[in-house]
């Protein structure tokens, strides 16, 4: 493209957003998954471009054990923002933290020019409103291998390191998920939410249980009634439970703000395409939280990095 081409591909970039274009634009960022649907970030539309925030009112004082969610939560929200912009007609341009002294801007994405979207992105952009958590069993039908390959390439991205378990390396997964649960037993939340994730490979029969939960038996917790579970199957019954699914880890080589979006843009990606697969599918993340969980699995499965988002998917 000559400079006299760009100059008027640029003339013709809005210098406002529409109404229309912004209802477009901000259903597909309020659809993108979130640590908790607390949905932690803010958007703003400048002139041909769009700004997403993290909203700093999240932000725990001192150590800020969910930041790390939180960011890739901002990235999800920044894969379906491109696809927002991009099947309005644009082409687009994504700066990741682009402003050193404005920590709390994830991304800026300028409508570079008029561009017509390609038949994938109008196939990820439906999928943003069929996606959900599906946290039961799958068919027992094989995720046929070249699905599994357009998942994984949807999820391409430099930095981040997509990884097919395979069948020798489920018990990695399945003693990292017993670690993780062991060291936070007595924490009712994070039983519920492995409980969710994993209930489904229990033995039937195992199931949740409510009681009386004292508060000298969870100082972060409040005392009363709450929900607590079994605890996840047998590390052996686990490892071949998750062996019959098709899990994929993400990765990165550390755990800076930037990595972390980078996780939340490749992992939507990797939703978006597995839902226009007609597939189901989805994430955990905390127990990688968990003391040292995210190095042992790293070094069980021998990846040059750090897990940070664990993925499965099915029929």
């Amino acid at each position: 493209m000559t400079d006299q081409d760009e100059e008027a591909a640029m003339s013709t970039v809005p210098d406002t957003w529409s109404t229309s274009d912004t209802e477009v634009i901000a259903r597909a960022v309020i659809e993108a998954p979130s640590i908790h649907d607390t949905q932690p970030w803010s958007l703003r539309l400048p002139a041909r471009t769009a700004e997403l925030e993290e909203r700093v009112e999240f932000a725990a004082p001192g150590q800020d054990p969910l930041r790390p969610d939180r960011l890739i939560s901002c990235g999800a929200a920044v894969a379906n923002l491109e696809l927002g912009i991009r099947v309005l007609g644009w082409s687009t341009r994504t700066l990741l933290l682009p402003e050193p002294e404005r920590p709390e801007l994830i991304a800026r994405i300028e409508a570079a020019a008029p561009a017509t979207p390609s038949s994938t992105d109008l196939g990820f952009f439906a999928a943003i409103s069929h996606r959900r958590s599906h946290r039961e069993s799958f068919a027992r039908i094989p995720v046929p291998a070249t699905t599994i390959a357009d998942v994984m390439a949807a999820a391409d991205l430099p930095g981040v390191q997509v990884r097919l378990l395979a069948s020798d390396e489920a018990p990695a997964l399945a003693d990292m998920l017993t670690y993780s649960a062991d060291a936070m037993r007595r924490n009712p939340y994070y039983q519920r939410e492995m409980f969710r994730w994993t209930s489904h490979w229990h033995p039937e029969g195992n199931a949740e249980v409510v009681t009386d939960w004292g508060a000298d038996l969870d100082a972060g917790g409040p005392a009363g009634r709450a929900l607590i579970t079994t605890g996840v199957p047998d590390t052996t019954e686990l490892a071949a439970a998750i062996d019959r699914e098709t899990v994929l880890v993400f990765s990165v080589h550390s755990g800076d703000p930037i990595d972390l979006v980078r996780v939340g843009i490749a992992s939507e990606r990797a939703w978006l395409a597995a839902v226009d697969a007609r597939l189901s599918a989805s994430v955990l993340t905390y127990p990688l939280r968990v003391e040292d969980s995210a190095d042992r699995l790293a070094e069980r499965m021998d990846i040059d990095g750090l897990p940070q988002l664990i993925m499965r998917i099915g029929f």
